[in-house]
């Protein structure tokens, strides 16, 4: 739908006197036989201004466009809000996919959303990028490239985010990077020292220190 204000450039409370001056201005500038002499024959232009100072010179024209375009910037509105639910869903299943151990299909619904992202012309944020680098690393199919988001991430949040440092953390213990996990791990806890998620790291990879008398029986 053609927003007849942003063509005259005035706003929706614009006086008959604006619009008046704003059409006369641009019927000027975008005269056909003035486009002509500057090499451009675009009457599409001139046909939009003049269209748009028809309808909203009118008063009864102008309410009823008026009218139009409030349920037409409601029904986008109620759109985008529906598609925001969508992705924030979709978001949470793929979450759930992860938690499942169910890489691969989590990585096809970041698939998707990541076209979300694109269409918003939005970035996407750094827990999701972690979290697709997380899938992509632990279902094996680009281990590197799941390393790389991870660490892209992190820089990102400039390391504010537990859960994003933990990503990391594990994937370096899962890489054989033991130093590089274990300085993160004892990064993370400055963030949240209780974290439950940490203490599950610690009790997998962390190798618990024997004492003599270990040694002496046998013991693990």
């Amino acid at each position: 739908m053609k927003n007849y204000y942003e063509i005259l450039n005035v706003p929706e409370n614009a006086s008959k006197a604006e619009i008046k001056k704003a059409y006369f201005a641009l019927a000027k500038k975008y005269h056909p036989d003035k486009l002509a002499q500057e090499g451009n024959k675009d009457d599409n232009i001139f046909a939009d201004i003049a269209e748009a100072y028809d309808v909203l010179s009118d008063d009864k024209k102008r309410e009823e466009y008026d009218e139009k375009l409030k349920k037409f910037k409601e029904g986008v509105d109620l759109e985008e809000k529906k598609n925001d639910e969508r992705f924030e869903n979709y978001y949470l299943k793929a979450k759930r996919k992860i938690k499942e151990k169910k890489f691969k299909e989590a990585i096809e619904i970041f698939k998707k959303l990541e076209m979300h992202y694109k269409y918003k012309n939005k970035k996407p944020t750094d827990e999701f990028i972690s979290l697709y680098g997380y899938s992509l690393f632990f279902s094996g199919i680009d281990k590197k490239k799941g390393l790389e988001l991870m660490d892209n991430a992190l820089t990102s949040s400039n390391f504010s985010d537990q859960d994003i440092i933990l990503n990391l953390v594990e994937a370096y213990f899962e890489s054989g990077k033991d130093e590089k996990a274990k300085e993160l791990f004892k990064l993370s806890l400055n963030i949240n020292p209780k974290n439950k998620r940490a203490f599950v790291i610690k009790q997998k990879y962390f190798k618990k220190k024997r004492s003599l008398i270990d040694i002496i029986l046998g013991r693990k």
